[in-house]
């Protein structure tokens, strides 16, 4: 890639591991990306796989969890030196050393004002990061989301001990950075991860709320989505809306009674197809998404989506036998899994169940490229489009269409 002049450059570009291709044109990545997508897969699809760009390209996330770490030194320090915390995301290529973040330029907008007021109230109140070195310290990570289309923000603290002051950091985040959910997580592993073991609500209310617009022949509708700190939830909220518009639009094409979505989380594609077809099943296998899912129902005024606390393999395990009475010639799956992709026995039992028509959604292409051998076998790849989720970065998420031969 040619490299070119860009006047909106990260302080932390090179430092971070985020955003490898911040300093070439975006055209450039765009033009990168797809020579990347199309040669990967190039034994599996004939036609170059075209993405469509992100919205925006600055300010385009709806959650970042920078971490909270000890000082590192690169040579070790005398054993009594009292290490400093630092609130920030992880060097390039060093997962042990943590930078303090000024901003993040794909994160959500005026981060500053809230790293201020954390840095504040921690050093307000004494409370430092947790170290495994030595046991001591308390607190993990931070979590903010923020609605793209609502301006509805949430912040967490993941913390060993959640008796901490917070009407202090409730004083600093007024003045600072508004908010309209406030959450503690309780996190007692040593692992650097956003993930609590349990939320307490401190502060305003329990959820906040996004909008998805959905694009058709010259239309737009408009869903809600209640989001709760564990929810799964596409981080670049309009370059989603633009892969589900393309869901959306083939769907219709397709016309299908059944859909089935696997790995459906909260029932995004489920809630947005929901106008389309008869019933849809919904698979996941957390059960927090669930009762996001069933909130979203009720929020959208839906009534014939059906969601399953299920993993996608005791699923597909259990119901093949009624899956292939129920099977039509328009029945649709959808599989959106996590960054490992398929595994094989979920590959085995989908080509056993034989759906008419199978949209395959992947944030991991090389996992991709590992599973279609097996699903070419009996599938052909009609059409391929590729999005930008994450502009500067290498990342793609790629979508296929498969009919059963």
């Amino acid at each position: 890639m040619t490299e070119q002049a860009i006047t909106n450059i990260c302080p932390h570009f090179g430092i971070c591991g985020g955003c490898e291709y911040q300093n070439v044109d975006y055209e450039n990545q765009l033009k990168k990306k797809e020579e990347n997508i199309s040669e990967l897969l190039k034994g599996f699809i004939s036609s170059p796989i075209l993405i469509q760009p992100s919205p925006e390209i600055w300010h385009y996330r709806n959650k970042i969890d920078p971490v909270f770490s000890p000082e590192y030194f690169e040579k070790p320090p005398p054993k009594d030196i009292k290490r400093d915390t630092v609130l920030g995301f992880k060097r390039y290529k060093r997962w042990y050393d943590t930078f303090p973040l000024e901003d993040c330029l794909i994160g959500p907008s005026e981060l500053p004002n809230l790293i201020y007021a954390i840095t504040q109230w921690r050093k307000e109140n004494h409370y430092e990061a947790y170290d495994r070195r030595t046991g001591n310290g308390i607190l993990h990570a931070l979590l903010l989301r923020q609605g793209k289309r609502t301006g509805e923000r949430m912040i967490g603290i993941l913390s060993r001990d959640i008796d901490l002051n917070w009407n202090s950091l409730i004083d600093w985040l007024r003045q600072y950075f508004p908010y309209k959910s406030l959450y503690v997580g309780l996190y007692t592993r040593t692992a650097e991860v956003s993930q609590a073991e349990e939320w307490h609500l401190i502060d305003g209310e329990p959820h906040i709320h996004e909008k998805i617009i959905l694009h058709s022949e010259g239309n737009k509708q408009e869903h809600t989505f209640q989001i709760s700190p564990s929810s799964f939830f596409q981080a670049n909220t309009l370059s989603a809306e633009n892969m589900f518009s393309q869901v959306y639009n083939w769907t219709k094409e397709i016309s299908p009674s059944y859909v089935y979505d696997l790995y459906g989380g909260m029932g995004t594609f489920s809630i947005l197809l929901s106008r389309l077809v008869q019933e849809i099943h919904s698979v996941d296998c957390i059960p927090s998404s669930l009762e996001d899912g069933k909130k979203n129902l009720q929020l959208n005024n839906i009534k014939n989506v059906r969601f399953e606390l299920n993993t996608v393999r005791k699923f597909l395990s259990e119901k093949i036998k009624f899956l292939d009475k129920a099977l039509t010639q328009d029945t649709l799956v959808i599989v959106d899994p996590p960054r490992e992709g398929l595994t094989e026995n979920v590959i085995k039992k989908l080509i056993q169940w034989g759906p008419s028509h199978l949209f395959y959604v992947s944030c991991n292409p090389n996992a991709l490229t590992k599973e279609l051998p097996f699903l070419l076998e009996h599938y052909n790849c009609i059409r391929s489009k590729a999005y930008d989720f994450f502009p500067h970065t290498p990342h793609i998420e790629t979508l296929l269409w498969l009919i059963k031969k």
